[in-house]
């Protein structure tokens, strides 16, 4: 596409994209450079750090997002379909929005990091990390900047373009620039580093014979033929989808103003599905049954179904069901009459009253008892209630959520919930996927606690370190949001003012992490923890969790009878089935913090079984 002026009403276009833009300027200033800094904050080494291998997971993360390798090959091929399919000039835009995203995406998530960095090397950060990322080798020209009197340049030479090498293979030297999502990159980076449009062009590049490519970037008031830039861009479309008007970064910066104890947080796939689920069933009068692990945020899902119905202006009165004792069960859910039993000193109402005309939420459905649960079933059969003692009915008006950590399916075939009971609740389920399925809203729930706890406790530490950023992003969280939130918490307080969150300072706490990461060198090599080289001291785990010794052979008498019996090597157990029971038990409360619910979950047991063996012991 030669430089010619455009047809389309492209000026009007970016004045609207440029006020866009300048209404989020940053203050940067970068006396002239001709050179990458061997120091400063990010730096290269520490950019590198923040490189995860998770193979186990089959994850790769960098800067708190998920990457993937993809062959040089297998990228050129691609691009020569899309060249083919669509033709050079959309092919172009495409690939050009393409790498516009991937930088102004790195350029947040370098901000967000560093929020203190100095400015040369947060700018710095993004040739770096393309460099890092395998696109380009980039040499410094010079650059300077000002944001404050609107001063931009910056030009680089750019080698062993990988863009380059496939358009060469495929359609050999021309009279174009190629580097088309090599330099949609490098704007989206600068433009979103500095908050107002900056344009890169390719003055000179390899496809058309020259022995590099040389990029020039300046504002965009200061080019001429701006329409052409943005027609690649596709300006009126792209301000909607662009990481201004939606993604991760748009999620971080709503946190600020959100309710701190009502935001739900999250950009991954399976949240976005559930919660999409919930406020496309919050505007009806449906039950709504929310599923999924302990502490995955069933509550605070709950709330905000409440806040987005019709119902947000009454009542939502929640209930744990596990934390009562089955003797107060039903004088809790419908109300006692005076005299009812002993003590019954006064009528006072229940749950399912108090929350009439609004939303009754039931937490640990699955543990209520099924005389307790026949009697919920005749409310959402009649909408109707009597209180313990009392012998008239009550009519009310409530939407129910219920949850539960429990497969209730599988509760209903052990003859432990009524079967007509789950179908009366699951008209609507929602299943809230644990954190280990969701690891892309990890750094975003990182940043939003940080902030809240930060507040909280009158601190400011100056963010997270790349190591328990990567320690994070591969820990499998078997306590979900709850326990992350928690480790955050104890990182704010063990840090303190001024001060980098590292895994040093949850271990001070008590409970350090240690990373199942392969890391990156700022020399390119992969550096992993190897047994040789850690001390038992650097090989922390959570409370509960594994040493990666043999726990059945130290310490563990009653599994390590078991085992011998079940692989043939003794022919009788030395030990009782009731102390391997109560062993099993206590292990399943230690790796679930002492919830008896979850620990009965684990082991495929009632909330009473598990209960009636701890008092056993």
């Amino acid at each position: 596409m030669t430089r010619a002026t455009s047809s389309k009403p492209g000026r009007a276009l970016a004045e609207e994209f440029l006020k866009q833009m300048l209404g989020q300027q940053k203050r940067l200033i970068v006396d002239r450079a001709s050179q990458f800094g061997a120091t400063g904050l990010p730096s290269a080494e520490q950019l590198a750090e923040t490189v995860a291998f998770a193979p186990q997971d089959g994850n790769i993360w960098l800067c708190g997002q998920r990457m993937m390798l993809l062959q040089g090959a297998a990228f050129g091929a691609i691009r020569r379909e899309l060249i083919e399919t669509l033709g050079f000039d959309k092919a172009r835009g495409l690939l050009t929005r393409i790498g516009w995203q991937a930088g102004a995406r790195d350029a947040a998530q370098v901000s967000a990091r560093w929020p203190e960095g100095d400015h040369a090397s947060l700018y710095s950060a993004g040739p770096r990390l393309h460099m890092l990322e395998g696109m380009v080798n980039v040499e410094v020209v010079r650059f300077e900047i000002d944001s404050s009197i609107g001063h931009f340049y910056s030009e680089f030479f750019w080698h062993n373009s990988l863009e380059a090498d496939e358009h060469i293979a495929v359609y050999g030297l021309g009279s174009e620039p190629a580097c088309w999502m090599e330099v949609g990159y490098a704007s989206g980076y600068a433009s979103s580093l500095l908050g107002r449009l900056v344009v890169f062009r390719e003055e000179q590049c390899r496809c058309m014979g020259y022995s590099a490519c040389r990029i020039v970037g300046k504002p965009a008031e200061q080019w001429e033929d701006l329409d052409v830039d943005l027609a690649y861009l596709d300006a009126d479309d792209f301000l909607s989808r662009s990481t201004y008007g939606s993604g991760g970064e748009t999620e971080i910066a709503q946190l600020e103003e959100a309710s701190e104890d009502q935001v739900i947080v999250g950009i991954s796939a399976a949240f976005i599905a559930a919660t999409q689920q919930l406020y496309r069933v919050a505007p009806t009068q449906a039950t709504v049954l929310l599923t999924g692990e302990s502490g995955v945020g069933k509550e605070l899902f709950a709330r905000t179904l409440h806040q987005a119905s019709p119902r947000r202006n009454t009542p939502l009165v929640a209930l744990n069901c596990a934390a009562l004792p089955e003797n107060l069960v039903e004088a809790e859910l419908f109300g006692v009459e005076r005299g009812a039993f002993t003590g019954a000193e006064r009528s006072r109402p229940g749950r399912f009253e108090r929350a009439h005309g609004g939303t009754l939420f039931l937490d640990e459905i699955g543990t209520l008892s099924l005389s307790a649960q026949s009697k919920i079933l005749r409310v959402l059969q009649e909408g109707e209630i009597e209180r313990v003692g009392g012998t008239t009915s009550i009519k009310v008006d409530v939407r129910v959520i219920a949850a539960t950590n429990l497969d209730l399916r599988r509760e209903v075939e052990a003859g432990r919930f009524r079967e007509d009971l789950l179908y009366r609740l699951n008209v609507f389920p929602i299943h809230l996927p644990p954190l280990r399925e969701r690891r892309e809203d990890i750094p975003l729930l990182m940043s939003y606690f940080l902030r809240k706890f930060s507040a909280r406790h009158g601190l400011k530490p100056s963010g997270f370190s790349s190591r328990l950023v990567n320690t994070l992003l591969t820990y499998s969280f078997p306590g979900n949001i709850r326990e992350l939130q928690n480790l955050i918490e104890r990182g704010v307080i063990a840090a303190g003012n001024g001060e980098v969150i590292d895994v040093v300072h949850l271990a001070e706490a008590g409970e350090p992490l240690r990373s199942t990461a392969i890391g990156l060198t700022s020399e390119g090599r992969l550096s992993t923890p190897t047994p040789s080289t850690t001390t038992p001291e650097e090989e922390p785990v959570l409370a509960g969790g594994s040493s990666g010794k043999d726990e059945t052979k130290v310490g563990e008498p009653e599994l390590a009878s078991l085992q011998a019996f079940v692989s043939g090597r003794d022919q009788a157990l030395s030990t009782s089935l009731k102390d391997i029971e109560l062993r099993l038990v206590q292990l399943a409360l230690e790796r679930s913090g002492g919830n008896i619910t979850a620990a009965a979950q684990m082991l495929g047991m009632s909330r009473a079984q598990v209960s009636y063996r701890l008092k056993g012991d």
